[in-house]
């Protein structure tokens, strides 16, 4: 396998990128990794010598000996650095012309410009992680709440690789098994008998469906909810919003029709980034823009995750709202009868369920609409869970798999197939583990991941 990425990654190239985002700064990072990067500090950089992981101060200096920028340099020594290779890191001051000079010097010594991802991608290749390590450096580099963050720190430091390791090694061992039964079945060996093999593939099957649940959860963490905030106009949808981001984002008047445009915010919800939508007013209208605005509320209200339908509590349910909530009625909702700081309220159940009790104006039963959506979204089941959990669609679909093809030869050998098609599948399922982990991956798959990657991680 490492073969196989190392001709992937091309790892016999020296490359070079600006580890830090592109503008003005206070600093700016180049990172060089390849056998040429103690050739490119010995011919650049000038200062009281390269020690393996020393910071140094000294100068970047180009052909003609003069100055470029005074910065401070640390070298790596393979094994001991990040990609497993040589690797020279340069920290200059953030103007980006002098960064792409030291960049371009860089190239001219040899090395060429790095790929999305590909000093991760050579960590992987000289097993200085795994594929589910090298998952979490993005997410962490992405996370927006300090629970996405430390969720992919654990991931970092192996958490969900060592959850995995002892299956992979009980799994092998089954095998082993399996094969021997296969090889002595004619010889006076003692040998576990079918019915135990076949309770062990269940058992295995079992645990990682108990780490395929942790999905649900890991991919609300990782991709987001949309929230969309929907209703007929002047129910107070745009004051919902603001109540929910915690800021007067939009415009709030007693005007019907005065959002006619969707208005979105972030905020989170227990560590879960949220995406909120405040939409226009559902109605019929002969005006030209708020009919567009009620267009584009229903094309937003199609992609969410879940949809707070909105009614006002302080009246009985009209004609407009029940046209408005048919255009919606067949996407995941929660109903929110707002205005209850007005006094009498409507109370009936509406579209079959009883509407959570709101005031945006003072608060009140904000708690209990924001557990709602937790229960609705399945995040209460995530308290169960352990430190690991699958967070992306490749490793749901690698568990997945692992399970189906336990499960098809857990039942040839209770059913007597040949035991040779029972192994079969086990093989398949060690070989969506190893997926899993990247022991054995396709370029298809090393393309999609790294490929959503920052140059120069």
């Amino acid at each position: 396998m490492r073969e196989g990425l190392h001709k992937i990654s091309g790892s016999e190239d020296t490359i070079v990128a600006l580890s830090t985002p592109i503008g003005r700064s206070g600093i700016g990072v180049v990172r060089v990794s390849g056998s040429l990067a103690s050739r490119v500090g010995s011919n650049f950089f000038r200062g009281s010598g390269l020690v393996h992981s020393r910071a140094v101060v000294g100068c970047w200096m180009d052909s003609n000996d003069s100055v470029v920028d005074q910065v401070v340099a640390v070298f790596y020594k393979a094994p001991h650095s990040y990609t497993g290779e040589d690797v020279l890191e340069v920290s200059a001051h953030g103007n980006p012309l002098t960064l792409q000079q030291i960049i371009g010097m860089i190239q001219s010594a040899g090395a060429r410009l790095a790929a999305p991802g590909e000093f991760t991608l050579r960590a992987v290749a000289n097993g200085k992680m795994d594929l589910i390590q090298a998952e979490a450096v993005r997410d962490f580099i992405e996370a927006q709440t300090d629970i996405q963050a430390r969720t992919a720190l654990r991931q970092m430091e192996g958490a969900l690789s060592r959850q995995i390791q002892p299956i992979k090694e009980s799994l092998i061992d089954l095998i082993a098994h399996v094969e021997a039964g296969i090889d002595f079945a004619e010889d006076d060996v003692q040998l576990p008998d079918v019915e135990s093999m076949a309770g062990r593939a269940q058992s295995l099957a079992n645990s990682l469906g108990r780490l395929q649940k942790t999905y649900s959860y890991g991919k609300l963490l990782s991709l987001g909810v949309r929230l969309v905030i929907a209703g007929k106009p002047n129910v107070g949808k745009s004051s919902l919003f603001n109540r929910l981001v915690e800021a007067d984002r939009a415009i709030v008047t007693d005007i019907p029709g005065t959002t006619r445009d969707i208005v979105t915010e972030s905020a989170s919800l227990d560590g879960i980034p949220l995406k909120i939508f405040d939409t226009a007013g559902v109605r019929d209208t002969r005006d030209d823009v708020e009919r567009i605005g009620v267009a584009r509320a229903l094309e937003t209200a199609a992609e969410a995750d879940l949809l707070l339908f909105v009614i006002d509590g302080s009246r009985q349910l009209d004609d407009a709202d029940r046209a408005a909530l048919e255009k919606v009625r067949n996407l995941s909702h929660l109903i929110v009868a707002n205005k209850a700081d007005l006094g009498a309220f409507h109370d009936a159940e509406v579209d079959g369920m009883k509407p959570l009790r709101v005031s945006a104006k003072t608060g009140e039963g904000i708690d209990e609409l924001r557990q709602a959506i937790r229960e609705n979204l399945g995040h209460a089941q995530s308290e169960g869970f352990t430190e690991s959990i699958l967070t992306t669609a490749r490793q749901n679909e690698a568990v997945l798999g692992a399970i189906s093809h336990l499960h098809v030869g857990e039942t040839a050998l209770r059913e007597n197939v040949p035991a040779e098609m029972a192994l079969l599948d086990m093989y398949q399922a060690l070989g969506c583990l190893n997926e899993l982990t990247g022991e054995t991956t396709t370029e298809d798959i090393l393309g999609r991941i790294f490929s959503t990657f920052c140059i120069g991680k």
